[in-house]
């Protein structure tokens, strides 16, 4: 009998479970395996889904970049706007918009307005931007004694504003035949030989004869007290038809017939203090244009019908 036959059922069972487990053992093993690969292949995929968002938000972020860079105008793009809004200004200004139609002239009292425009080479129908040649005008102007100060500037859109401060004439000294015409400060502004309606002085040794500056004498103490004594005239509201200067009196003519006769000082101190102004006040009430007003030295006025 051989080995197989003598098997025993009891031992076959027995092995063919042995063999079950084995094969189930193995089973389990490649199943563990399998799972294993599942498991990876999902970490794969998902790195790969992450990477993948990645690029794309990077790829975003580069269009809109781009997009706004399209959109902002490049360096050489803003220069061609810049000099397109200067050509267009430049343009505009050279228009006849700001051609000037009107010149104003402001200040002036002893020259017209016609006057001052002619002294300034000012006219209408130029540009008023480029052409107007402030510098020429002003120059124009400061030439003239009369003109103690000059603005010149445009009102926009056409208008040339002239505005001048005049010096005021005050006296005229004789200078031989001719009459020299000073302000309050001796400037000389002009030269006549018909005798002006202002307060002529005689009793100066004129040494200095030139338009737009002082005029020079002999006694340069004596022509100061002068000027103080006209400015005092001008505020006390006094006129004198002629003034005479000597180094120890002054004789001022209030008419050809009607004098006042004192020393610089009391004549100047009489007329600031409104004295002077109410005698004559009184003398003109009672019609009277022929005396002499005598001031002292303590300010008291005297009269006398004669000359």
């Amino acid at each position: 009998m051989s080995k197989d036959n003598n098997v025993t059922p009891e031992l076959n069972n027995k092995r063919s479970r042995e063999r079950n487990a084995v094969a189930g053992n193995a089973d389990d093993t490649v199943a563990g395996a399998d799972n294993i690969d599942s498991k990876e292949r999902v970490t794969d995929n998902f790195t790969e889904t992450v990477g993948d968002e990645s690029t794309l938000d990077e790829i975003e972020k580069r269009r809109e970049k781009r997009k706004r860079k399209l959109k902002k105008p490049g360096f050489f793009t803003r220069v061609f706007i810049v000099l397109g809004i200067l050509i267009a200004l430049i343009a505009f200004s050279m228009s006849g918009f700001f051609t000037v139609d009107t010149i104003d002239v402001q200040g002036n009292k002893y020259y017209t307005d016609e006057e001052i425009t002619n002294l300034a080479h000012a006219t209408t129908g130029r540009n008023l931007i480029y052409k107007l040649n402030k510098r020429q005008m002003l120059k124009y102007l400061e030439k003239n004694p009369y003109i103690e100060e000059a603005r010149v500037y445009r009102r926009l859109p056409s208008t040339i504003v002239i505005n001048v401060t005049e010096r005021i004439q005050i006296a005229a000294l004789t200078y031989g035949d001719q009459y020299l015409i000073i302000d309050g400060k001796g400037t000389l502004l002009r030269i006549t030989n018909t005798k002006p309606k202002l307060t002529i002085v005689t009793g100066f040794k004129v040494k200095k004869v030139e338009l737009g500056e002082q005029v020079g004498v002999s006694n340069t103490d004596l022509f100061k007290n002068l000027l103080s004594l006209l400015g005092s005239m001008q505020s006390g509201d006094v006129y004198f038809t002629k003034i005479n200067v000597t180094e120890l009196f002054i004789t001022a003519n209030v008419y050809d017939s009607l004098v006042v006769r004192s020393k610089y000082k009391d004549l100047k101190d009489t007329i600031d203090k409104g004295r002077l102004h109410k005698v004559l006040d009184e003398l003109f009430k009672r019609n009277i244009k022929r005396g002499t007003i005598t001031i002292s030295s303590d300010g008291y006025a005297s009269f006398t019908p004669e000359l």
